[in-house]
């Protein structure tokens, strides 16, 4: 666990202005991580699948096509993973290896070789805007002997898998939901991370400004509050803001309002309202910087949504 002296606290003065408060208390920094996270979760999440438990030989193809990434999880035996993009990677132990995104591998099994096999599909939701996802590197190959903290759930997952008892799928569905968010933590902890608003909440300056960005998306923020609010000048913040997450901070302010704004229209809130919410107070104002970011208006964007979900 990697600790900080630092803590994420705002102290909200009668002016309404904010400062980075470092004194109040100590905590882990993957407590924060983990903690922050959750506030993308609700909105950019994920579900696993298992499609597949048991022994297996041969080979099998996934494609890229197929528009889920994957979970493997090796219990026994060895296997080679063969990409499209890229080298093969060799699997020799019991080894979790985790494509986030849709890419094309094909699993082989050594001749006359047979494998003990856990496959599941993640399908992260909004994927081609899901921070999560897009953090990720390409492919995640993790040894069970290296990462103790899997332990727990691979018990639970390998004692699930073993019964024919009521529910077994939904339980190993959850189980390995748990193991994705392992993942994402090792991911961090080991600098896995990519540019992105996860890898802004693994840094100790750009984390406090998206935990109060993600808390009031609606608040009429300016580069300059951020900047103060965690004691940077302005052009430093804004260089820093870029580097780590990949944009600058009004750009990503935009695009979480905007898909924050997607997920209130599907609940059946007005355009008016939605604009209220995300911190616009015209419609037509909020109606063209949707436009501009998702190539529709919020009414059509809707309309196709529904259709796509038909």
């Amino acid at each position: 666990m990697i600790r900080s002296n630092t803590a994420y606290r705002f102290v909200r003065s009668h002016t309404h202005s904010y400062k980075y408060d470092t004194n109040q208390y100590q905590c882990s920094s993957l407590i924060v991580f983990m903690d922050e996270l959750l506030t993308l979760l609700p909105r950019f999440g994920f579900s696993t699948s298992v499609f597949f438990q048991g022994e297996f030989c041969g080979r099998t193809q996934f494609l890229a096509s197929q528009s889920v990434g994957h979970l493997h999880l090796i219990n026994k035996g060895q296997l080679i993973m063969e990409h499209k993009e890229g080298p093969p990677l060799h699997v020799t132990e019991p080894a979790l290896v985790f494509y986030p995104r849709p890419y094309d591998h094909r699993l082989v099994i050594p001749s006359e070789g047979l494998a003990s096999l856990l496959c599941a599909n993640v399908r992260f939701h909004n994927a081609e805007h899901n921070p999560i996802a897009l953090a990720l590197p390409d492919v995640m190959c993790i040894r069970l002997s290296e990462e103790t903290g899997l332990s727990p759930t691979l018990s639970l997952l390998f004692a699930e898998a073993a019964t024919d008892d009521i529910g077994k799928r939904l339980m190993m569905d959850r189980l390995c939901d748990m193991l994705v968010i392992h993942l994402v933590r090792y991911a961090q902890r080991t600098k896995l991370i990519r540019k992105g608003a996860v890898a802004g909440l693994s840094d100790r300056q750009i984390a406090p400004v998206l935990a109060m960005l993600h808390a009031e998306p609606g608040r009429a923020w300016s580069v300059a509050d951020m900047a103060a609010a965690v004691n940077m000048s302005r052009t430093a913040f804004i260089n820093h803001f870029r580097n780590i997450v990949g944009v600058p901070p009004a750009d990503y302010l935009t695009g979480w309002r905007m898909e924050l704004a997607k997920v209130h229209l599907k609940e059946g809130r007005s355009v008016k309202q939605v604009a209220k919410t995300v911190g616009y107070s015209y419609q037509p104002g909020f109606t063209n910087a949707f436009k501009s970011r998702c190539g529709v208006s919020p009414t059509d964007w809707l309309k196709q949504s529904c259709e796509d979900s038909d």
